[in-house]
């Protein structure tokens, strides 16, 4: 299989460090490995001085120069993002270098690009995909190129608002789905390697916005979740997938997607890392019969197709706090029995045993607390007898047991650490 590599710079004296290239550092450190100084070297040959590099802002390569064996000659070729600084022109060009057979690197091609910054490269089988920007448009714009016939040109180009890669039809390689508007609906493409096939699919939900999408299992496959704002407010969630030849998007074919409605800001991800992507609906905790929206805190259902049965299961119950970029998933023994109330001075979140005489939650019986701090401002809640129960380089969370061991409602220490989960 191809592999694309970062093309990265080893400094002689401080050991090697992934750095991407920048025009200064190009031509003013002496240290520079000879052969990525040639590369950039035969691009000002071919290009001029007048260049700025382009770095991709997203995905997985981020910098101005990648390898790549375009052409399948089994060598790498680079693959050189820039823009020539001139009024006349403003969108990016690629140049692809290679090496000839006295060892020097030379522009073999000089491809056209489609935006004026590159928002990601993919590589898909033996073809280049890369999507552009542009301040002007709303919408990205992909091109995937290809090598043949000792040329490379483009072989297909559509707007896109999201785009992934990923194993859609469980034959062993990775397609690439296309996301856009059009229209009132949302348009999907999912686009085979080394093919000139597009599978299409249009879902009519009546949408004001795409808002975000994930990838995860689904049986023998991986399926796209997308997440679309409809007119009418919140959140829906659509499953797509490729099987036998054609896209499949079991929960509008199988009248399900009204189920997944909810609020803004709980989207489609993996909750738990398992590799399958859940859907998060919400109902009110036990205690809040007549729940006003925004102001109380909501019991996160997460939802899973079944695409043997073609129905929704409810995977899990949870608390998610999205405000502090955590999940906490609900025993069995909590349903129905515990409620949680938020203090909104301190963040602090409490579970208490539900006591419908008690008249509000906070008369009730308590049982744990939870909070989320910045990593350097954890000591008020240390000193309130919190202990840390999970850091990250920016938050650090805690947790203070409230009931006696008697209760049997109590949290061991093994139930705390491996129901709760951190969202980033």
């Amino acid at each position: 299989m191809k592999k694309a590599v970062l093309i990265i710079l080893c400094l002689a004296l401080t050991g090697c460090q992934a750095i991407t290239f920048s025009v200064d550092s190009l031509l003013n450190a002496p240290t520079i490995a000879d052969e990525q100084s040639a590369i950039y070297s035969a691009l000002l040959e071919s290009a001029g001085r007048g260049i700025t590099l382009e770095y991709p802002r997203n995905g997985d390569y981020r910098s101005a120069f990648v390898a790549f064996d375009i052409d399948g000659d089994g060598s790498d070729e680079t693959l050189a993002f820039y823009s020539v600084n001139s009024v006349s022109e403003s969108n990016v060009k690629i140049s692809v270098l290679d090496r000839g057979s006295d060892g020097g690197w030379r522009s073999m091609y000089e491809l056209a690009g489609a935006g004026t910054s590159v928002e990601r490269v993919m590589f898909l089988g033996g073809d280049v995909v890369v999507g552009f920007s542009s301040q002007d448009y709303e919408e990205n714009t992909v091109r995937i190129y290809r090598c043949s016939e000792g040329s490379v040109y483009s072989v297909h180009e559509n707007s896109y608002t999201l785009m992934e890669k990923a194993d859609f039809d469980g034959d062993g390689g990775e397609e690439i789905a296309v996301v856009k508007r059009s229209g009132s609906g949302v348009e999907v493409d999912i686009i085979k390697p080394g093919e000139d096939f597009v599978y299409p699919l249009a879902l009519e939900t009546g949408a004001a916005a795409i808002s975000g999408c994930a990838v995860g299992r689904l049986g023998p496959r991986s399926a796209l979740y997308l997440d679309i704002a409809p007119e009418a407010g919140g959140l829906l969630t659509e499953i797509v997938y490729l099987e036998n030849g054609a896209v499949v998007h079991p929960l509008s074919q199988n009248g399900l997607l009204s189920q997944t409605q909810r609020l803004v800001g709980y989207s489609s991800r993996d909750y738990d890392g398992d590799g399958e992507v859940e859907i998060p609906t919400v109902v009110p905790f036990a205690g809040h019969p007549n729940p006003v929206w925004g102001e109380i805190e909501l019991m996160t259902r997460l939802i899973s197709f079944d695409p043997g049965e073609g129905v929704l299961l409810v995977k899990a119950n949870a608390y998610y706090n999205i405000a502090d970029g955590y999940l906490l998933t609900i025993p069995g023994r909590w349903l129905n029995i515990v409620t949680v109330s938020k203090d909104s001075s301190t963040g602090e979140v409490t579970f208490y045993r539900y006591d419908p005489e008690a008249g509000i939650i906070e008369n009730m019986s308590p049982i744990v607390s939870f909070a989320a701090a910045d990593s350097s401002g954890g000591e008020a809640y240390r000193n309130a007898g919190y202990s840390t129960l999970a850091e990250t380089e920016r938050t650090a969370y805690y947790v203070k047991t409230l009931a006696g061991a008697d209760e049997p409602l109590v949290l061991t220490k093994d139930e705390i650490r491996d129901n709760f989960h951190i969202i980033e």
